[in-house]
């Protein structure tokens, strides 16, 4: 594996911010060199999205790190990327910068999993076998759409999913407007629709990570990691990210479902969410 650049490289817990939940913005996450040999090799969508063509604009087309490094079409750059991000060094970087806040939101996994989360088993996504965490790595592209389009309303990432993280390479050429992630305050207790999605009227705005070039965003999930992605503005140009994720091989929390009056009573806006869905 050549030279890599972790996403986390010289991070400390005391740059994690605690509100709304604890997270991570790290603008310039990597060298302008080395970003720039990525971003040059950055592959098209043919080679990411293949034979799946989207229906519609704004859809998330996702690479996976075994389609990756089965493609002679990726470099040897990105693969090495890939590798590292994939890998027990960056479960480390993970533990170093977020170990203490899995600690206070989750008190039990470690004792659930029968070890500290310094000496978690670290698999790969989709591989069998034994692992206390398994990590993931893929190519994202959203093709450009045609009208002005809600990419993902507020919600929470996947019950399994403890730590998840957007490493953002925006074309230069890009200058649509929009596509920024968005982090949200639950207003009252937490009250969930089907597939995680969350009523607008339910949660408070309160910070804005922008879809910027060598941007780095990562954070713990939980009930309280209410986050979405701003509408974004027509355009020619693809969306670009590398989507990271650290899973454990059970559900982290649970989600009280909306009661059947209040989705009668909210069924035009839920609606709508279904359609961004």
């Amino acid at each position: 594996m050549g030279t890599v650049e972790s996403l986390l490289g010289n991070i400390t817990n005391e740059e994690v911010a605690k509100e709304p939940f604890p997270h991570l913005t790290r603008c310039g996450a990597i060298s302008p060199e080395y970003y720039a040999q990525l971003e040059r090799s950055f592959p098209s969508n043919t080679v990411v999205c293949g034979d799946r063509v989207p229906s519609h604009g704004n859809v998330a087309v996702r690479m996976s790190s075994a389609a990756v490094f089965a493609s002679r079409q990726i470099s040897r750059e990105w693969k090495d990327f890939f590798q590292y991000h994939i890998s027990e060094d960056y479960w480390r970087d993970l533990v170093r910068v977020f170990g203490q806040a899995i600690r206070s939101i989750y008190p039990r996994l470690e004792e659930r999993l029968g070890r500290p989360l310094e000496d978690f088993r670290v698999g790969v996504r989709g591989n069998s076998g034994p692992a206390d965490v398994k990590l993931e790595c893929q190519f994202v592209v959203n093709p450009p759409g045609m009208m002005m389009e809600a990419i993902k309303t507020p919600h929470v990432d996947k019950r399994q999913t403890l730590i998840a993280g957007l490493f953002y390479l925006r074309d230069h050429e890009d200058d649509t407007e929009g596509g920024h992630l968005e982090l949200y305050r639950w207003n009252r207790s937490p009250r969930f629709l089907p597939y995680r999605m969350i009523l607008a009227k339910d949660v408070t705005h309160c910070a804005t990570s922008h879809y910027s070039a060598n941007q780095f965003v990562c954070f713990v999930n939980s009930p309280s990691s209410v986050h979405g992605v701003s509408p974004r503005h027509p355009g020619s140009l693809s969306r670009r990210y590398i989507n990271l994720v650290a899973e454990v091989p059970h559900h982290l929390f649970r989600l009280p479902l909306i009661s059947l009056p209040a989705a009668v009573g909210n069924w035009n806006a839920i609606r709508e969410i279904r359609r961004s869905k």
